[in-house]
């Protein structure tokens, strides 16, 4: 088993250190575990949302903080890769249209495994904020939700600077609440010329099981999108639990597995050094 998408403590919504992770990851049995800090660099929102955790202490994205991060899960690497563990370094980049030099910036001159691009804000507003969320779905449709979504989230793919889109229907977390079914159905009319453009691309998408723990029908995204992604070409997904606490580490991605192997994915994609290859599905569920 593997798992694309952790947040450790640099994350300021995550808590455990990096090593707590790797122990987590052992003890689940886990072949590789991949670092995803979160990296917001919306100049617009820097108040809220531009900040990660380095040494306890709560400091800027513009901070020394990356070369603290990959110090440490570099450290991690060489101390777990003679038990079975390879620990990968990564971001989760969130995206906002207009921001892609800031992106290039920050990714460029490290040496990290994998960029995770995904979309948390919409319009300013934080739409996966239980805070805020009400602000934005409380004054659209469902229509309008998904037209504005996969105009950003065409964006993040055009840019180039991704190797993989996180859930990919993330709306749905708090959408759903808000709006009902018909959140389920609205991406029927903008989903498909992204699809197109990861297929050009060469992008993944991610399976991600956090929708679970939030008690949602299946993992992001649901089988019918992750069954239009296979019918488009997109590649081989990744997948992650997309955890905040060590003991998530791991959680559903079984069921991740069983999600990608129904939508026609006989594997899944790994990185490292942001150079892609693969692992079979019936070689993952084999593992423990």
């Amino acid at each position: 088993m593997l798992d694309f998408h952790a947040h450790c403590d640099y994350s300021i919504d995550a808590e455990g250190t990096v090593d707590q992770y790797a122990r987590a990851a052992l003890r689940a049995g886990l072949s590789h575990i991949c670092f995803t800090t979160h990296c917001d660099l919306d100049p617009a929102r820097l108040e809220h949302d531009g900040k990660v955790r380095m040494g306890g202490m709560v400091v800027d994205v513009n901070s020394a903080w990356l070369e603290s991060y990959i110090a440490e899960t570099m450290t991690a690497r060489e101390l777990y890769a003679d038990r079975g563990l390879k620990v990968l370094c990564g971001l989760e980049i969130g995206y906002v249209p207009g921001i892609e030099a800031l992106i290039e910036e920050t990714t460029d001159g490290h040496q990290f495994d994998y960029v995770l691009g995904g979309i948390h804000t919409l319009g300013g507003i934080d739409i996966v904020s239980p805070r805020e969320c009400a602000q934005y779905f409380g004054t659209r449709s469902a229509r309008e939700v998904c037209a504005e979504y996969f105009g950003y989230l065409g964006g993040a793919v055009s840019s180039g600077l991704f190797d993989c889109i996180a859930h990919i229907d993330i709306y749905k977390r708090c959408g759903l609440e808000l709006l009902g079914d018909d959140l389920k159905y609205a991406h029927h009319d903008f989903i498909a010329p992204v699809l197109d453009e990861m297929v050009r691309r060469d992008i993944c998408l991610e399976v991600n099981s956090g929708g679970l723990r939030r008690g949602l029908e299946s993992p992001y995204p649901s089988l019918d999108i992750l069954e239009q992604a296979h019918a488009a070409g997109v590649g081989l997904p990744t997948v992650g639990s997309d955890c905040h606490r060590p003991e998530d580490v791991g959680h559903g991605i079984g069921s991740c597995l069983g999600l990608a192997r129904r939508a026609g994915y006989g594997g899944v994609a790994v990185f490292e050094r942001r150079k892609r290859t693969t692992l079979s599905i019936e070689e993952l569920q084999g593992c423990r």
